[in-house]
């Protein structure tokens, strides 16, 4: 099967991994994972969309394909955002606001409960230009994150410039954070900065049951990663238990 092909029939899926927040013990959204028995390492897959000439095409396909499915099982949306990783060059398409407003046409989710993260494996070309285009699509409605702060392409000056809604902490910094001085003094100026712009500051890769009680004596409000739940299928009996649960015989990796 040819890459394009794979992307036209859609043979690729989406596991979904609760982000919790911690002062309240109550799951505040779901971000969306793209998994395909075909190229069993997402990255990869990326990768080879870039080297096809087809990122636009399996981004948006799976933007709107893991919007669906979330549709199915949470037609309302109320309470929980649903995190979509986009690629800067994805966001800049063209193309791509008119998609959104059409595939959101065809959903009971509102707008304001769906966040873009901007995947930061990709370096912005323009800053000027991406953030006009960023301006765009919060007057339509739309949430925004930076992902994978601390790795990557990001800096200070696009997080400064975006002014995002949620920033996300790479997985680095939840790494046995109990026992790393300057981690725990970078995430508490992250801390600081969104406390200052009001947006929310959320810490991905919490692994461990020190980790996590690390992040809450620091005052993370939000956080994800295994020890508070796996990447899965959603069924509908998901959203039956919102409540943060103890992981403690249940925190090792599939």
């Amino acid at each position: 099967m040819s890459f394009k092909r794979f992307i036209q029939t859609e043979q690729f899926y989406h596991f979904f991994q609760p982000i919790y927040d911690l002062e309240n013990s109550r799951k505040v959204g779901y971000e969306a994972l793209l998994r395909a028995k075909t190229y069993p390492n997402p990255e990869l897959t990326f990768q080879m969309a870039k080297k096809e000439n087809q990122l636009y095409e399996l981004d948006s396909r799976s933007i709107q394909k893991a919007v669906f499915s979330f549709n199915e099982v949470r037609p309302s949306g109320e309470y929980e955002c649903l995190f979509l990783n986009a690629f800067p060059s994805t966001i800049l398409n063209p193309s791509f606001p008119a998609f959104l407003n059409r595939m959101m046409a065809g959903t009971n989710l509102k707008k304001q409960r769906i966040v873009l993260e901007i995947s930061e494996s990709e370096v912005i070309e323009d800053l000027l230009d991406f953030k006009q285009r960023i301006s765009e699509l919060r007057q339509d409605g739309f949430l925004i994150a930076i992902d994978d702060i601390g790795t990557g392409y990001s800096n200070v000056e696009s997080i400064i410039e975006l002014e995002p809604d949620y920033l996300k902490l790479d997985r680095y910094f939840a790494q046995d954070l109990h026992m790393s001085q300057g981690k725990q003094e970078f995430i508490s100026v992250f801390k600081n900065y969104c406390e200052k712009t009001k947006s929310g500051l959320i810490l991905e890769g919490v692994e461990t049951e020190e980790e996590l009680q690390a992040a809450k004596a620091l005052g993370i409000s939000i956080a994800q990663g295994y020890f508070l739940g796996k990447p899965a299928l959603l069924c509908n009996s998901e959203f039956n238990s919102p409540i943060l649960v103890d992981q403690r015989n249940n925190s090792n990796k599939e």
